[in-house]
């Protein structure tokens, strides 16, 4: 019999024994350190020990939807999800150019702020980056992106000011592309839509777009905006008071950077770094800022390549000559929808005539001389429908045996009981008699189905008194 001291010794052996295939409880705790270190969210705050959840994928910080963090973003920024839907990449640009004025003029006729009108548009851009244009439609995400950015900014709005303003705007600019200038003479006649199915529709899409959205994000809307920090950096570099034109010229090219997709690939510091860089350069008295003994802007963490090229795509986006032609562009995703439909159609087809083939019978023969499968119906089939009809006409039996005991029970009979007994089905009075006695007896009827229906509640909330009252075990008791 062995002692307790060999059996620890032969304890400590063991791993010795196994030629350092068995590591000791030491090794097993750095090693576990060690990997749950690299598996562990460094964005995600520590707990109370010092710790962090290995497996947590909820990340709500708003840099997550930079397009140029990972691979996949790239390439999803380089190659949109409208492409793959057959629309071109110049047709792409011009729709989200036109949503982005859209939402811009509707939030100034909504007398919403500028930061709500900033955050609409970035909604907007960051919707399309994972949804097709041709799947869903612009103009419901327009409005629901105009919606929504009123609540998060707290200057909510109604859906149906939403409706009514985009609905203008929509007039205005067939208006515009049809040679008239906007004026108050030509815009006297535009009286605010009715309310009809037309608005009714527009509504639910609008409200369907916007859970859509929030869905797409991951409830994941606030954005961070660079207003503040322009002017944070001209006061860092001196130009808040005695050139206050450049910073006035850096927040109109941030306002309309956001048709772009600047703030999709760029941080809000770098945005805002650009802004001041262009407006320095381009106000009517333009100023040397500071480039020595490095630039001004890399003391903001941001190098001159990204200021360099959102200078550029600003500079590119005034260039542009013309507005979109927002009833083209409609002609040409509808088009785009359409063969769409049709593809979806046929191939839902083939496979619906795949699985009948799969699931025809057997005894199923072609006739060579019409060339048209004729069918030979079984026995069991042809048994079948006769026993389906019997049945039939034994149920329409039960229920004309079933309504002329219930009437008889409450001493009325049904005008078409009456007729029946008598046998004079063809002699039935005038037509206004027939209607005299259709209403009386459909009153009867419904009579005799409350009075049972108020029997039926009336007897179930005894039942339920008495149950509750009852001292007596239940029946799985007795």
């Amino acid at each position: 019999m062995t002692t307790i001291q060999e059996m620890r010794k032969l304890v400590e052996a063991k791993p010795k024994e196994q030629n350092g295939t068995v590591e000791t409880k030491k090794e097993e705790e750095e090693k576990f350190e060690s990997t749950y270190k690299q598996m562990e969210n460094p964005l995600i705050t520590p707990s109370s020990f010092g710790k962090r959840p290995i497996y947590s994928k909820v990340d709500i910080n708003c840099d997550k939807w930079l397009m140029t963090l990972d691979e996949e973003s790239r390439l999803k920024i380089d190659n949109p999800p409208s492409l793959a839907d057959g629309l071109s990449k110049e047709l792409e640009a011009e729709i989200r150019y036109l949503g982005c004025e859209l939402i811009q003029q509707g939030a100034i006729l909504l007398k919403l702020p500028q930061t709500a009108a900033a955050t609409g548009q970035i909604l907007f851009q960051r919707y399309f980056y994972q949804k097709s244009f041709v799947r869903y439609h612009f103009e419901h995400a327009v409005q629901a992106c105009l919606l929504l950015a009123s609540k998060i900014e707290e200057e909510p709005r109604r859906p149906r000011d939403v409706y009514n303003v985009f609905h203008r705007l929509e007039r205005l600019h067939r208006l515009q592309q049809s040679g008239h200038e906007i004026n108050k003479e030509t815009t006297r006649g535009l009286a605010p839509p009715k309310i009809d199915v037309n608005y009714i529709n527009t509504k639910q899409h609008m409200i369907n777009s916007e859970r859509r959205i929030l869905a797409t994000l991951g409830f994941v809307v606030h954005v961070k905006h660079p207003h503040r920090l322009i002017v944070a950096y001209g006061h860092t570099l001196g130009i808040t008071q005695s050139r206050p034109d450049i910073l006035q010229k850096a927040w109109n090219y941030m306002n309309d950077g956001l048709r772009t997709d600047i703030f999709m690939r760029y941080k809000p510091e770098t945005i805002a770094c650009a802004c001041i860089f262009l407006a320095a350069r381009t106000v009517e008295d333009p100023i040397a800022l500071p480039s020595t003994p490095f630039h001004w802007f890399e003391a903001f963490d941001t190098s001159d390549r990204d200021v360099e090229a959102i200078a550029h795509q600003l500079v590119v986006l005034y260039a542009r000559r013309r507005f979109p032609n927002w009833p083209r562009i409609k002609a040409e995703l509808d088009s785009l929808r359409s063969a769409k439909n049709a593809e979806k159609a046929a191939i839902k087809a083939k496979e619906v005539a795949e699985k009948l083939e799969k699931m025809a019978p057997g005894d199923e023969k072609t006739d060579p001389s019409s060339g048209n499968a004729s069918r030979k119906e079984s026995p069991v089939r042809k048994s079948g429908e006769k026993d389906r009809r019997i049945l039939g006409d034994r149920d329409k039996k039960d229920k004309d045996r079933r309504r002329k005991r219930s009437n008889e029970r409450d001493g009325k009979l049904d005008r078409r009981d009456r007729d029946r007994d008598r046998g004079d089905r063809g002699d039935r009075g005038d037509r206004n008699d027939r209607r005299k006695d259709d209403k009386k007896d459909r009153r009867k009827r419904s009579r005799s189905r409350s009075r049972d229906r108020k029997d039926k509640n009336r007897n179930r909330d005894v039942g339920k008194r008495y149950r509750r009252e009852s001292i007596s075990p239940p029946r799985s008791r007795r």
